[in-house]
């Protein structure tokens, strides 16, 4: 499944990447940015990134679940991915309230 059609990123490449990376560092806080970076891409529209977030949480519990992590430090990223992902929505939000608004002159 296509999760980027601005640069052709599928979930599959999303996926492998996030693997990549946590097989290098299981603890690092893993951002759209450092997947697209890795794909050799960068957010255009960024429209995807709220998506991308959340294969990352998905792809992360999943590797913490088979690696027997332990379950404090896990809801502890999980926790700051979240954050990530509120900050996403707000200035995605923010932006989307800017361009509706009329200008003021």
């Amino acid at each position: 499944m296509i999760v980027c059609s601005c640069n052709i990123v599928s979930r599959r490449d999303i996926e492998a990447v996030i693997m990549d990376l946590l097989n290098a560092d299981e603890w690092q806080l893993i951002t759209p940015g450092k997947v697209f970076q890795a794909v050799s891409a960068r957010g255009k529209c960024c429209g995807c990134f709220p998506g991308v977030i959340d294969i990352i949480v998905e792809t992360t519990q999943r590797y913490h679940t088979q690696m027997q992590s332990p379950e404090p430090q896990v809801v502890d990223l999980l926790k700051r991915i979240a954050g990530q992902r509120r900050r996403m929505e707000d200035a995605k939000n923010k932006a989307a309230a800017k361009r509706r608004s009329p200008l003021l002159t």
